[in-house]
C-alpha cells in the first residue's frame, strides 16, 4: 500500500503522542467500541489500514487507530469521513509515518 493521497502529517512532541496513544487504547477497551467502528466503516468505507493496525475507535465523526512504523514505534492515526487520513508523529518518524502494506 502506498502513502494515502489525502495524508496529513501533524508533528507533535513524543509526550503528546504517548498521551494520545493512551487515550485511543483506553477507548478501544470500552464496551461497544468495536460496534461503533463497524458502524463507521459501514457509513464511510474502509480506512485502508494494514493488518498491523490496532485499537480502532470512533471519536465523534473520526475513526482513530494505532499503527507501527517500520522501526516498531507506534503512532496514532485519524481517518475522516471524507477519506483524509492524519498521522500524529514526532519529527524523527515523519518520513516513516504512513503505513505501507508489506513494507513492515
Amino acid at each position: 500500500m502506498e502513502e494515502p493521497q489525502d495524508l496529513q502529517i501533524e508533528i507533535l512532541d513524543r509526550p503528546a503522542i504517548e498521551d494520545l496513544i493512551g487515550k485511543v487504547e483506553n477507548v478501544a477497551d470500552q464496551p461497544g467500541a468495536a460496534e461503533r467502528v463497524s458502524q463507521w466503516r459501514a457509513e464511510h468505507g474502509t480506512e485502508r489500514a494494514t493488518p498491523m493496525a490496532r485499537s480502532f475507535v470512533v471519536v465523534g465523526s473520526t475513526l482513530m487507530f494505532l499503527h507501527p512504523c517500520p522501526d516498531g514505534v507506534v503512532l496514532p492515526f485519524a481517518a475522516y469521513p471524507d477519506g483524509t487520513v492524519k498521522v500524529y508523529t514526532d519529527p524523527e518518524h515523519a518520513g516513516l509515518s504512513f503505513y505501507r502494506d508489506g513494507a513492515m
